[in-house]
């Protein structure tokens, strides 16, 4: 079957069943699905000396579309993957994570690169019912944009020698991220004296 019969296919399913009010609700709820600050960023904090965590909230749905079908419409990727049996969508989606995990690089400045490890993803039963609430959006109001809540991605960087300096560059497909770094200040709290002074 060509993307545009399995589209129609997927499009048809969603008109003749659509979703119950209660369903409706969930998902187009303003407050549990969109949040304020939705381009995708990451948040790079050095917990040790060697140890730099990395977290990224990307927008999924782009990514994903831009990793597993570029040729197609965003909205025929939707469509066709939200459709997809589970576990064809699940093997699709570590296809996608491989690759992100090869582009993701962290480089000591100067040094060598640090390996990434302790990957977590979102689970892909929750990231496919992110594009089916997509797709119900695209048959429901077309015209509207979809802001989907970006996904968070979990890596940690362990390197051989104390970070003082990193550069990082992400895959392609997550296109601009705004990075956050800091090193956080940690103090002990006495239940019996005032705290030392906590500066920001």
């Amino acid at each position: 079957m060509t993307m545009r019969g399995r589209c129609m296919m997927v499009l048809t399913t969603l008109l003749v069943a659509p979703p119950t009010a209660a369903e409706a609700n969930r998902a187009f709820d303003p407050s549990a699905a969109y949040h304020e600050l939705t381009d995708n960023r990451a948040t790079l904090v050095l917990r040790d000396q060697t140890h730099l965590s990395v977290t990224m909230y990307i927008d999924f749905t782009s990514a994903l579309h831009r990793a597993l079908a570029p040729q197609h419409s965003e909205t025929e990727f939707v469509l066709t993957y939200s459709a997809m049996p589970p576990v064809r969508f699940r093997d699709a989606l570590h296809k996608a994570q491989a690759r992100f995990v090869i582009n993701t690089r962290v480089q000591q400045s100067p040094g060598d690169t640090v390996v990434l490890s302790n990957w977590t993803w979102p689970d892909a039963t929750a990231v496919q019912a992110m594009l089916q609430q997509h797709a119900m959006q695209t048959v429901v109001a077309p015209l509207d944009h979809a802001h989907a809540q970006p996904m968070e991605i979990h890596a940690d960087a362990i390197a051989a020698q104390p970070i003082r300096a990193v550069t990082i560059r992400f895959p392609s497909e997550f296109a601009r991220v705004l990075v956050v770094s800091y090193k956080p200040n940690q103090v002990w709290v006495d239940p019996t004296m005032r705290s030392p002074r906590i500066t920001f």
